[in-house]
C-alpha cells in the first residue's frame, strides 16, 4: 500500500450534457481529465504492482491465443488493495456513469485492469454484456488509460449506435466474435469511430451493448495501461443465465444469489 495519503476522488465531475446525448445515441462518450495527472499517477502504483505480479501467470505472448495476446487481464483489484479499493468505488466516477446511463444510483459488478503489451495483439470485436447475467439492465464500462495512450497503442474502437441491437448471443472475444460482429456492424451501416488519442485520466464509457474493439500496441516500448470499471443500475434482477460464460459470471460475481435475486451481492456496493 501506498504510505502518503491518495488523492481524494470523491468530488462531483462537471459533466457536459452533450456527452449524455452523445451516450445516449452512440452507445459511447469520451470524458476527458476524469481524472488529474497526479491523481493517475497516484493509483497508477498500486494498480501496476497488483498487474505486473498476475502477468507472471501467462506464457509469452507469442505461445497465446488471440485473447490471449490482446491484453493482460486481472480483475477485482479493489478487493485486493486498499488504495485500489479507493479508485474503483470513486463517487466521481460512478456519479458520471448514473449521469450518462440517466439512473440515480450504480452498483459496481467487478473491476479489471487490461494491459495491452508492446507489440500485443487486437482486441476483436465484441460486446461486454454477453458474459453478464443482467439482460435487461442498463450497464456502461468505464475505460481509463493510466498512461498517455495514443490511437496506435490500442485506444478503443466503437461501431456507434450498435447498442440498439442488444443481445446477440453469447460470443466470447475472439476470431469468432470479430467476424459475426464485423458483419453485423458492415450490414447495419454504424460508422466505426475511435476514441483516438487519451491522455492519463481521460475515460470512455460504453454501453455494455455497444460492439467494441481495439487495434494491437503498435508500440515496441510502452504498455497500454488501462483500468476498467463496470457500473449496473441499482435495483436490477438478475436473469437466468442462458451460456456457461454467464453461469461463471453469476457464480464470481453474485456469490451466493440466483436468477430472480436482486444484483446486490457483498460484492456489489452502492456507489
Amino acid at each position: 500500500m501506498n504510505s502518503n495519503p491518495l488523492p481524494d476522488l470523491s468530488g462531483e465531475y462537471n459533466l457536459d450534457p452533450v456527452l449524455v446525448q452523445q451516450y445516449q445515441q452512440n452507445g459511447w462518450a469520451l470524458v476527458r481529465g476524469l481524472a488529474s495527472e497526479d491523481e493517475v499517477a497516484a493509483y497508477r502504483t498500486p494498480i501496476t504492482n497488483l498487474t505486473t505480479e498476475h502477468a507472471k501467470n501467462y506464457k509469452p505472448i507469442e505461445e497465446r491465443d488471440t485473447y490471449g495476446k490482446a491484453f493482460i487481464q486481472h480483475m477485482n483489484l479493489w478487493l485486493m488493495d486498499e488504495d485500489v479499493r479507493k479508485f474503483t468505488l470513486a463517487k466521481r466516477f460512478a456519479g458520471v456513469a448514473a449521469k450518462l446511463m440517466g439512473v440515480e444510483r450504480v452498483r459496481i459488478y467487478h473491476d479489471q485492469a487490461l494491459y495491452k503489451e508492446p507489440l500485443g495483439g487486437p482486441t476483436p470485436w465484441h460486446q461486454d454484456q454477453q458474459y453478464w447475467p443482467l439482460d435487461g439492465v442498463k450497464c456502461v464500462t468505464l475505460w481509463m488509460p493510466l498512461v498517455d495512450a495514443t490511437q496506435e497503442m490500442g485506444t478503443l474502437n466503437f461501431a456507434s449506435g450498435s447498442q440498439s441491437l442488444g443481445y446477440l448471443g453469447p460470443l466470447n472475444i475472439s476470431d469468432d466474435s470479430d467476424a459475426q460482429l464485423e458483419n453485423q456492424i458492415r450490414d447495419n451501416g454504424f460508422p466505426v469511430v475511435s476514441a483516438g488519442d487519451m491522455k492519463a485520466g481521460d475515460a470512455t464509457f460504453h454501453n455494455g451493448w455497444c460492439i467494441h474493439g481495439a487495434p494491437g500496441n503498435a508500440s515496441n516500448t510502452t504498455t497500454r495501461e488501462v483500468m476498467t470499471i463496470i457500473y449496473f443500475e441499482e435495483g436490477a434482477v438478475i436473469s437466468a443465465p442462458d451460456s456457461p460464460q454467464r453461469e461463471n459470471d453469476l457464480a464470481t460475481w453474485f456469490p451466493g444469489l440466483v436468477a430472480g435475486d436482486k444484483a446486490a451481492s457483498e460484492i456489489n456496493p452502492l456507489v
